[in-house]
């Protein structure tokens, strides 16, 4: 019987417990990145709206540049999956070599990736409200919930999420390796860390195993000291190796999987905050309300659907016109539903009607706002978010 190293146990039990807390953490940390560089490049950066942002990049890249890429290798949900997913696939007979040569330029594609993203997303928005990424997706359906429908499978994002659970069921991290932007910056920060694994060429019978068995396909034969950015730390060459000649000092390891962890913890616990606190929205003068009141007056409660189920809304109607618009709940990351209150319920009050733009990055947020409010007034709204329409009468509260 093959016996399972305790550093892979650990590894897997680590993997499993942010999968269940964290799930959305690396999409957070990629967010977070998009929104302060968006910001910057549009000359609305304020620090003290971006301090949690900017406290959880600098805690995960500098983690990434002294010990590596713990993150990838111990706390991604995205990873854990393929990781899942190759187990799965190393059931089935028919094998994906992918030759060393061809493996390294096609490493190359996820940099390319990263140049569309920040040029292309974060700069020009030229995706608009698509459903193009596939962590979108995965996010989706990472809770029960999500999987009350598949449409989002029929979404760009979803064929981008199709194609990678293929290739993740043939390739290890295929995504990683291959695709994944987040990876590729990582890739390039952790090229300057400090802590490396080390092999000991001399004593070694080159038999490469540990080169079969690493999840990024790095040809470790020819290094003494492993300090590839590709490197993701799984540590599956250590566990491997019969004559333990690729190792990794236990402190700096221990302590970079404790490090990346604390990270991780403290977003959970909500030390670490991604959006300003919830302030009140600015009160908007009747001049700049650009429609007359339409309204009947009242106060009405009215709910939408967002990225991982319903947002409930109270609207506030004096003479004819939208005054207020409150959230008494949600079950979306508090950083996207934030993202999109800020720019969604001022825009809605100015111009009366809920045929407003989403905010980018947070769309399915958005959406869900602006059906909620359209289904506190009664008024018709078809969410792209929901399987159903709503909308058909608001319910009114005094």
């Amino acid at each position: 019987m093959k016996k399972i190293s305790p550093t892979q146990i650990v590894r897997t039990v680590i993997q499993l417990i942010a999968f269940v807390t964290v799930p959305a953490l690396f999409i957070t940390v990629f967010s977070s990145t998009g929104g302060i560089m968006t910001s910057i490049a549009g000359g609305s950066f304020v620090l003290s709206e971006n301090i949690g942002r900017i406290i959880l990049i600098l805690g995960v890249f500098l983690i990434t540049l002294v010990w590596g890429r713990f993150f990838c290798g111990f706390i991604c949900s995205f990873g854990a999956m393929q990781d899942l997913l190759n187990s799965i696939g190393k059931l089935i007979p028919f094998k994906i070599k992918v030759p060393e040569k061809a493996d390294k330029w096609l490493k190359l594609l996820k940099y390319a990736l990263l140049a569309f993203v920040a040029v292309g997303v974060w700069g020009f928005s030229v995706t608009g409200d698509t459903v193009w990424s596939p962590w979108t997706v995965f996010g989706v359906y990472s809770s029960f919930s999500g999987w009350s429908s598949l449409k989002y499978f029929l979404t760009l994002g979803g064929v981008f999420l199709l194609l990678i659970i293929i290739g993740s069921m043939f390739i290890e991290r295929f995504f990683c390796r291959y695709l994944c932007p987040l990876g590729a910056l990582f890739s390039l920060v952790s090229r300057f860390r400090i802590y490396s694994l080390k092999r000991k060429p001399d004593k070694c019978g080159n038999c490469k195993l540990c080169t079969s068995k690493c999840s990024m396909g790095i040809p470790l034969y020819k290094y003494e000291k492993v300090r590839s950015g590709e490197c993701i730390n799984c540590m599956k060459c250590t566990s491997v190796c019969p004559n333990e000649n690729i190792a990794a000092d236990t402190l700096p390891a221990i302590s970079g999987v404790v490090a990346v962890t604390a990270i991780a913890g403290l977003y959970y616990a909500g030390v670490i905050n991604t959006v300003p606190d919830e302030k009140e929205n600015e009160p908007i003068s009747i001049e700049d309300i650009t429609a007359s009141g339409t309204y009947s007056d009242g106060v009405f409660k009215g709910s939408g659907e967002g990225f991982r189920g319903d947002i409930d809304v109270t609207v506030t109607v004096e003479n004819g016109i939208i005054s207020d618009i409150s959230i008494e709940s949600y079950k979306d990351d508090r950083e996207f539903l934030q993202k999109a209150k800020n720019g969604v319920i001022s825009a809605i009050i100015s111009s009366q009607s809920t045929d407003v733009d989403a905010v980018s990055g947070a769309t399915f947020s958005s959406n869900g706002i602006k059906e909620a409010v359209a289904d506190a007034l009664g008024i018709e709204f078809t969410n792209p978010n929901s399987t159903q329409q709503r909308g058909h009468g608001g319910r009114h509260s005094h």
